[in-house]
């Protein structure tokens, strides 16, 4: 990818100013469940809220970058939506079962899937939507396009971790930019475009709260369709930061980031 020729003072109002503008923009998204009370339609409408801010990103992109919303690529979202999210499916599976390997993790009891499970996968869709298109769309791809990938690597996922500040601790956090941001960002890498990290990022937040019932991000999960029990060192549960602060989590984030990159150089070389 060629570097940015975006002069260095517009370059850095819009990596400053446009992920406040999405920030915003994807806090908002969750009004248009406000427009039924149907869980069925509530879903709907929460992913067209989704679907919406996108439209608005690819907006953003002609208008201000004028340029072709490649990350966007239509053609990609089906296949390169479903790819990111069996990883995050897969990747959530792994750490469950290691935690549960050594007796971190057990299931105290399990609950019946219900349509309010189809209604926090449409609430999460917005989030992965949001956060994605701020730090991996804006973020990571402005700062490898001017500078290089080590750069954006770095300093999306500090950012990315640290936004998490308000409701876990420093640990945490650190986990987070090192498990999360790092492999969401080599995600986004893997082909240059939103949807896997996307997926990722939605499976990720959805398997680990609505279906094993974690605590994502410090935040309450109010349900989730296995009760578990979560005992055990601080090192390995995270305490009440959630699964996302054990050692666990951030090894296997680490690994899998590495192995999407290492992917994206065997990809390079062929090429």
């Amino acid at each position: 990818m060629s570097k940015s020729n975006t002069p260095l003072w517009k370059w850095g109002l819009m990596i400053v100013l446009s992920p406040i503008l999405f920030f915003l923009l994807y806090q908002i998204a969750p009004v248009f469940g406000s427009f039924s009370n149907n869980l069925w339609i509530k879903s709907i409408l929460l992913f067209a809220g989704g679907l919406c801010v996108l439209g608005l990103y690819a907006l953003y992109v002609k208008v201000l970058e004028k340029r072709q919303v490649s990350e966007l690529n239509a053609r990609r979202i089906f296949p390169d939506l479903l790819i990111g999210f069996a990883i995050g499916v897969l990747f959530i599976g792994v750490v469950v079962l290691i935690l549960a390997l050594l007796g971190v993790y057990k299931i105290d009891s399990i609950g019946s899937a219900e349509t309010w499970m189809l209604l926090d996968l449409a609430e999460l869709f917005i989030v992965a939507v949001g956060e994605e298109i701020i730090f991996r769309g804006i973020i990571f791809r402005m700062i490898k396009d001017r500078f290089n990938i080590v750069a954006a690597i770095v300093i999306s996922s500090l950012l990315f971790g640290f936004l998490h500040l308000a409701t876990v601790d420093l640990w945490t956090a650190i986990a987070i930019s090192a498990e999360a941001g790092f492999m969401l960002a080599a995600a986004y890498n893997l082909r240059n475009n939103l949807w896997i990290p996307i997926g990722v990022h939605w499976a990720w937040n959805f398997m680990s709260g609505t279906v094993f019932g974690f605590v994502v991000s410090g935040g309450e999960q109010a349900s989730s369709l296995i009760f578990p029990q979560i005992s055990g060192a601080y090192i390995l549960t995270g305490g009440a930061n959630g699964f996302e602060g054990s050692i666990i989590t951030c090894i296997c984030g680490v690994l899998l980031g590495i192995a999407l990159l290492q992917n994206l150089g065997c990809k390079s070389k062929k090429n």
